[in-house]
């Protein structure tokens, strides 16, 4: 978790509702940054810095339990909240094995939801924060100045290419399915958009080769797959 007031990815769709939570999240501290799109969340999401998502579960595009799975994947540290109606045994089940932290059901009282946030953050906010610069091999990578850096020479990437490469180096060493890439960068998957996955794909592959130890792999219908050295960001 970042030193100052926590970051929260708050998604959800009733305009009334998600203007009411935005503003109790920040009369408590927080600093919030409000999406009512499943699809909008996964790259605003990407493109910042957050300390915890707080997600409803009946969102248009992609709901709450998806969304929740599509997280862990790139931020299994994240602290997740699921925040729903649905108050079946089965839901909370289902949502706790997506890999939400907690479940709160509406209605809801509002105290009583940030200090349910605040323990969930509590819990994990010891050695999880993400690093500013990602490392491989020779590789530096800095997500914010979309900086690359490696021993003899430096790039400055497109904000999409940067993006793109984000997430294989966090996943470094695991194979990336193709949709999950298209759906954090630009928000949807299908062809058009896996074609314009690939162009990005072939310029960080020229890019990459500045390491000869590090390999960008591509495996056909599944995904890609970026494999090297551990590297240690300064």
């Amino acid at each position: 978790m970042t030193q100052d007031a926590p970051q929260v990815l708050l998604v959800e769709d009733d305009p009334t509702l998600g203007l009411l939570l935005h503003d109790v999240l920040r009369l408590d501290g927080f600093k919030v940054t409000l999406v009512r799109d499943g699809l909008e969340a996964l790259p605003t999401f990407h493109a910042g810095r957050f300390d915890l998502a707080l997600l409803d579960v009946m969102l248009p595009g992609r709901d709450g339990f998806e969304l929740t799975q599509d997280l862990r994947v790139v931020a299994p540290h994240l602290p997740i909240v699921l925040l729903t109606a649905r108050d079946r045994v089965e839901d909370r089940v289902h949502g706790l094995k997506c890999g939400a932290d907690d479940y709160v059901i509406k209605p809801f009282d509002n105290e009583e939801l940030l200090l349910r946030l605040r323990s969930v953050l509590k819990r994990n906010q010891q050695g999880q924060a993400e690093p500013r610069v990602l490392a491989l091999g020779d590789l530096r990578y800095d997500p914010e100045s979309y900086e690359i850096t490696w021993s003899g020479g430096e790039r400055r990437l497109t904000p999409k290419e940067g993006d793109v490469l984000k997430i294989l180096l966090q996943r470094a060493g695991r194979t990336t399915e193709r949709d999950l890439i298209c759906r954090m960068v630009w928000g949807a998957s299908g062809y058009f958009v896996g074609r314009s996955l690939d162009v990005y794909i072939n310029r960080l592959r020229k890019i990459l080769k500045a390491d000869p130890k590090v390999t960008l792999r591509t495996l056909h219908g599944v995904g890609f797959r970026l494999d090297g050295p551990a590297g240690e960001a300064p």
